[in-house]
């Protein structure tokens, strides 16, 4: 038969395994837990530092929209103006074209019934053929005294017939 001091001895010698085995396990654990906290602390700094980053990201963010919700409304002031300003020069152009094509006809009635009449500032009558036209030169431009600015806005409205 067993001696009940043989099961006794085999049961202690079990729990002083088992305790060595707990004693090691809690070391390993204590080192962990000590990275852990250490961990802790720099992982509080980063949550910190991302907080206050997240914080300054909405409030910018804020700030662009109410730019971009101002800016919009510009635009779409300054596109209203000029949509009606373009209609306004659309308006007025058309009118000059009525207009000019008016003094043309009035000028080509005017040239037939009496040529001398309606000669441009500087030409003389017998520098126009009949029926033909003549171009001056630069010499004839300079005697009829117009200024550059004016000689390119004629040139600017012969352009656009």
């Amino acid at each position: 038969m067993l001696d009940l001091s043989n099961i006794e001895l085999g049961f202690n010698i079990l729990v002083a395994i088992l305790l060595v085995a707990t004693i090691a396990y809690a070391v390993i654990l204590n080192k962990k837990l000590d990275a852990l906290r250490e961990a802790k602390a720099e992982m509080e700094g980063l949550i910190l530092s991302f907080s206050e980053t997240t914080a300054k990201a909405e409030r910018s963010l804020a700030e662009f929209k109410v730019h971009a919700s101002d800016t919009g409304s510009g635009l779409k002031e300054n596109t209203a103006k000029a949509d009606g300003i373009l209609s306004d020069l659309s308006y007025l152009v058309d009118r000059a074209e009525v207009v000019a094509d008016r003094l043309e006809e009035d000028l080509g009635l005017a040239r037939q019934k009496s040529p001398e009449t309606v000669l441009p500032k500087g030409v003389k009558p017998g520098e126009i053929k009949k029926g033909k036209k003549q171009i001056p030169d630069k010499e004839a431009a300079a005697k009829r005294d117009l200024s550059p600015a004016a000689e390119d806005l004629l040139k600017t409205l012969k352009g656009m017939r």
